[in-house]
């Protein structure tokens, strides 16, 4: 299992989490939101960026910072072959991560350790993040309704915040 050797940060260090939510037309992205403004409570700082611009998003990347997770939650899709995938941002501009590359690959070397994109059809995001070498992508690969995709966030994050692997805490 290549994830096992992957741990959460160390307590003493805060968990910084970068949280987008894209365009959400007929999906309950705020709840997705709210599971992860929990995780305040165990002491992760969390920066929400609501439907950015792509100025906005790639600005939150730059941030000196850095951030341990990306969360993306909205719409999502990818080509037919898999190999390039999509994020909507907003109500007007999907991005592949191409168009945001520079700005992911200064968010990796400032610390970033995991990518979740909890929407759909993600396969070619995936196969994108390998390629700028982030370390670790999670993606749900078909269509998957809101409450599975709610319950994925807590169940994850509540393994995640108790020192379970990143493996263990997929699964």
């Amino acid at each position: 299992h290549p994830g096992e050797n992957i741990k959460p940060p160390q307590r003493r260090q805060k968990v910084r989490i970068l949280v987008v939510v894209g365009r959400s037309e007929g999906i309950r992205t705020q709840d997705d939101l709210k599971v992860i403004q929990r995780l305040k409570v165990k002491g992760a700082e969390v920066v929400s960026l609501i439907r950015p611009n792509i100025q906005e998003l790639c600005q939150a990347l730059w941030d000196k910072n850095g951030y341990h997770i990306f969360v993306f939650t909205g719409h999502s899709g990818s080509q037919a072959d898999g190999q390039i995938g999509w994020i909507e941002v907003n109500d007007q501009d999907s991005l592949s991560i191409q168009e945001f590359k520079n700005a992911l690959k200064a968010a990796i070397d400032r610390g970033l350790q995991l990518a979740i994109f909890n929407s759909c059809d993600g396969l070619g995001l995936a196969n994108q993040f390998a390629q700028i070498n982030l370390p670790r992508c999670i993606v749900m690969r078909e269509p998957v309704p809101d409450e599975v995709a709610v319950e994925f966030l807590e169940h994850f994050f509540e393994a995640f915040t108790n020192n379970q692997s990143l493996c263990a805490s997929v699964h």
